[in-house]
């Protein structure tokens, strides 16, 4: 036999079966991602840990809204409360101011409505110090602007007067530390008193 018959008879046959089974190449060029058991397990805790936390803090936000709400409501109450005990405190120096009106129309005597005045006054003035409310001392002394606001000068003699307070138009009231009006007041310029001349105020020294 020559070479030629050789070469025309030699076949090569592939034996192995699983090239026949096309889903087997397919499963091989797509392997399945599997996660090792702990693994899993652990995401399942993690994804039940931030489920409850998540839960958690939805609670946590509902009881401080309805804790909120309580306490607003406690704080009006509580100052509802107080608002009425205030009046009622100054309803009392109304009730005083009414009768001493009657007794200035039934022709009383004026130095007992007077003296009826002032008791309102201070009785008014007291309860305005149960509420921490003081009025502010400034006659003679010296002048504040921080305390007092000056409304006009007058000329004074006398260098102890300089600068001072020397007439209170309103009076000024403090609440607590904090100033709650100014005083409204006149303050004394020193001025030079020579006989024949004219002061500052306009008038003729003798």
């Amino acid at each position: 036999m020559g070479d030629k018959d050789r070469e025309g008879k030699f076949q090569i046959t592939d034996r192995r079966s699983w090239l026949e089974d096309e889903s087997v190449i397919e499963q091989s060029q797509v392997p399945e991602t599997r996660y090792p058991s702990y693994v899993e397990e652990l995401k399942a805790r993690t994804e039940l840990a931030e489920q409850k936390l998540k839960q958690r803090l939805g609670q946590l936000e509902s009881d401080n809204d309805a804790l909120r709400r309580r306490l607003e409501r406690t704080l009006e109450q509580r100052l509802d409360r107080f608002k009425m005990d205030l009046l009622l405190r100054f309803l009392e120096v109304v009730d005083n101011l009414e009768r001493a009106l009657e007794a200035a129309e039934s022709g009383s005597d004026l130095q007992e409505v007077r003296k009826g005045v002032e008791l309102n006054l201070r009785l008014f003035l007291d309860r305005l110090r149960e509420v921490g409310v003081e009025p502010i001392q400034v006659l003679n002394q010296p002048f504040d602007p921080h305390q007092t606001e000056a409304v006009g000068v007058i000329p004074v003699t006398d260098p102890k007067l300089d600068q001072r307070v020397v007439e209170v138009v309103q009076r000024g009231y403090l609440y607590g530390d904090r100033l709650l009006r100014p005083a409204r007041a006149r303050v004394g310029r020193l001025v030079d008193t020579v006989p024949g001349e004219t002061s500052a105020s306009g008038a003729k020294q003798e």
